[in-house]
C-alpha cells in the first residue's frame, strides 16, 4: 500500500509540474543571445511551393533593423513584396524573445484592413519559429493561425461590411 500511495503522489506532482511548465511556456522565447537569434534569422530563407502551382512563396531577411531583423515575403515573382520585422529582445545573456511585428505603424479603424494586415503575420511567425527551432516550415500551423485571425475578427468585419452596404444604398437613393 505505501508503494501505491508513493506512486500516486509522485504522479500527481509530476502532472502538476508539467501543467505549471505548460502554463508558463512561451514559444517566442529562445535559448539564444540576441546576436545569435539575429544572425540565424539574417541567414534564413524559406521557399515554399504555392498551392495553385504558380511559382513559389519566398521569405527572406534584408538584414538587421533597429529592433531586430527586417523580413520580406513575396507570394509570387510578380506579387508585391510584404514587409515585417522580427523584433528580438534580450531577456537574459543566452535567452531572447522573438516576435513578428507586421503592423504598418498606423492603427486602422477598419476591421477589414486590420484583418488583412494581421493575415501576413502567421507566415512570418512560422518562418521565425522554424528557423530558431531548427525545424522545417509548417504551413499547416500558419494556416491555423490565419483561420483563427479571420474568426477572431469576423463579427467586426461583418458589421463593417453591413455599414458600408447601408451607406452605399443610402448614396444610391440620392
Amino acid at each position: 500500500m505505501p508503494v501505491v500511495l508513493a506512486s500516486i503522489i509522485v504522479g500527481a506532482l509530476t502532472i502538476g509540474y508539467l501543467f505549471y511548465e505548460m502554463k508558463n511556456y512561451d514559444p517566442s522565447v529562445f535559448a539564444y543571445s540576441k546576436a545569435q537569434a539575429q544572425a540565424m534569422l539574417a541567414d534564413a530563407r524559406t521557399t515554399l511551393p504555392r498551392r495553385d502551382g504558380g511559382g513559389q512563396i519566398q521569405i527572406w531577411s534584408v538584414g538587421n533593423s533597429a529592433r531586430g531583423v527586417a523580413l520580406k515575403m513575396q507570394y509570387a515573382s510578380g506579387a508585391p513584396v510584404l514587409k515585417c520585422e522580427a523584433v528580438v529582445t534580450a531577456i537574459a545573456p543566452n535567452q531572447s524573445r522573438v516576435v513578428p511585428d507586421c503592423s504598418s505603424g498606423s492603427a486602422s479603424n477598419s476591421a477589414i484592413s486590420r484583418t488583412q494586415e494581421e493575415l501576413q503575420t502567421p507566415m512570418f511567425e512560422e518562418h521565425i519559429l522554424a528557423t530558431l527551432n531548427k525545424r522545417p516550415f509548417d504551413r499547416a500551423r500558419a494556416d491555423r493561425k490565419e483561420v483563427g485571425t479571420v474568426f477572431k475578427n469576423l463579427g467586426a468585419m461583418q458589421n463593417e461590411a453591413m455599414q458600408r452596404a447601408s451607406e452605399a444604398a443610402e448614396l444610391s437613393r440620392r
